[in-house]
């Protein structure tokens, strides 16, 4: 920066700042979620399609098709939920790591329901008949060899959906919950094919109709094996090195790893990786974390993460110079394919991750739109790398403001006393063209729900809002 510059000179640039066209980084964004679940419907509707098409199998009433529907597309729901959570960045690349991993959730809510419902909208019909006679229908449904493997993955699916729900409060490491979830998975996607090609009708006069069920199952099961032993694999083959470990405030820690090696590794800023600093790429002790350094500071890549966990709350605990893992990069919270008048930035807590990403990268690129900050948390000592970006404040060549938001501020604050309410978005976001800005919004999910749902009655467009909640 060159502090010489005269009054008039300053007046120039700013000029000419106004006058440049928004940048552009050119790569397409990702998939809306109403568009993502408008395929995602019409994906697990085919098999039922398939079957319409078949010439052996006749219409058999309104609510005997209705519970076929039913279970095809639950099955098929089922075995998306592989793809859904996957690293295929082909797949999340266009969905978006959020909208995939929300649909994810939803997803595995309706799953349960489904199939705990499942035998007795099988044998309901026969309750209107004789109730006696459908008593023991339902019984023989769960004690019949021929329907075993179907009460087996019927009574694990229960268990491991609700296991995914409250994760939180069962007091299991995150790592054991990541290992028994995804051998649920596979156990019941096997037992659920078995199932369906044992008492399916559809196989029964069309083989291929088993051999697609096959096929389907195969493919979801490949996708968790692709993620737990063949990322990893190359991964190896790209080792880092810790080379920073220091606190960055009260409750965050500043992470820094460098490439170890002569390999490619790219990433854009707002991106995540998935760390493992065990010393084994294999092991299961990885954990997702943004990235808060611009493309520009390779080798070296940075992260600033919150105490919150066993592994997080340890990181003290890394030593200068161990061997570190990154699978990665995944994301779709970054400037690339968008075009806008200016750049509001959000961050809440842990949030200023990849926020602190995106600051740098626009930094560095010297773009020249205006850059407004939203920096909340608790107390001020929470607060990370305030001497940088106030250097970002004042440099001459940026149009940039940060507004920092407290719930519990010190007498001095001189910033936004509260949570980050209407009043303090209409403060800072009150451009006259503000509907043609970007606003990047990350931070703790209760927290970026209240912000998305303000923005959205302050008649922001939604497809202006870019969002990342912290944690999966």
């Amino acid at each position: 920066m060159n502090s010489s510059m005269s009054k008039e000179e300053l007046v120039g640039v700013k000029a000419l700042k106004a006058n440049r066209a928004p940048l552009t980084i050119a790569k397409a964004g990702p998939l809306s979620f109403g568009t993502l679940m408008v395929i995602y419907f019409c994906i697990v509707l085919v098999p039922y399609g398939l079957g319409l098409a078949s010439q052996h199998v006749s219409y058999r009433g309104w609510y005997t098709e209705l519970v076929t529907i039913l279970s095809m597309a639950g099955f098929a729901m089922m075995l998306a939920q592989f793809f859904l959570s996957g690293r295929l960045e082909g797949l999340s690349s266009k969905t978006g790591v959020d909208n995939g991993m929300l649909l994810h959730r939803k997803v595995g809510e309706s799953l349960a329901l489904l199939f705990l419902f499942h035998p007795l909208l099988i044998v309901l019909p026969r309750f209107w008949i004789n109730s006696a006679f459908a008593v023991d229908d339902l019984i023989l449904l769960f004690t019949e060899s021929l329907t075993a493997t179907g009460f087996y993955a019927w009574s694990l699916m229960i268990v491991w959906v609700l296991m995914a729900m409250f994760k939180d409060k069962l007091g299991m490491s995150y790592e054991a919950w990541r290992i028994s979830h995804g051998i649920g998975a596979i156990a019941i996607a096997i037992l659920a094919t078995d199932h369906v090609i044992t008492i399916g009708r559809h196989g029964h006069y069309d083989e291929w109709f088993d051999w697609f069920w096959i096929a389907l199952c195969t493919a979801a099961v490949s996708a968790l094996v692709y993620t737990y032993f063949i990322r990893p694999r190359q991964s190896s083959k790209k080792p880092f090195r810790v080379v920073g470990c220091e606190k960055a405030g009260r409750s965050d820690w500043y992470l820094t790893v460098e490439k170890e090696g002569d390999f490619d590794f790219e990433f854009e800023a707002g991106q995540f990786v998935w760390l493992n600093t065990s010393g084994n790429p294999y092991d299961r002790s990885e954990h997702p974390f943004s990235i808060a350094t611009s493309p520009a500071e390779l080798p070296k890549i940075s992260f600033i993460i919150r105490a919150l966990g066993d592994y997080t709350s340890n990181l003290g605990n890394i030593e200068i110079g161990q061997r570190a893992y990154l699978d990665g990069p995944h994301g779709v919270f970054t400037l690339s394919g968008r075009k806008a008048n200016g750049i509001a930035l959000i961050a809440g807590g842990a949030g200023i991750g990849p926020i602190m990403g995106i600051l740098r990268q626009l930094r560095d690129i010297g773009d020249p739109r205006p850059v407004r900050l939203i920096y909340g948390n608790q107390t001020i000592d929470q607060m990370v790398l305030q001497d940088e970006i106030a250097a970002m404040s004042e440099n001459e060549f940026m149009d940039f403001e940060q507004m920092l938001v407290l719930t519990q501020p010190p007498e001095s604050f001189n910033g936004h006393k509260g949570v980050m309410d209407r009043n303090i978005l209409e403060k800072v976001f009150c451009s006259t063209d503000r509907d043609e800005w970007d606003y990047y919004l990350c931070g703790p999910e209760i927290m970026v729900k209240a912000v998305e749902k303000t923005m959205k009655d302050m008649q922001i467009p939604q497809h202006r809002i870019i969002f990342e909640k912290l944690g999966f």
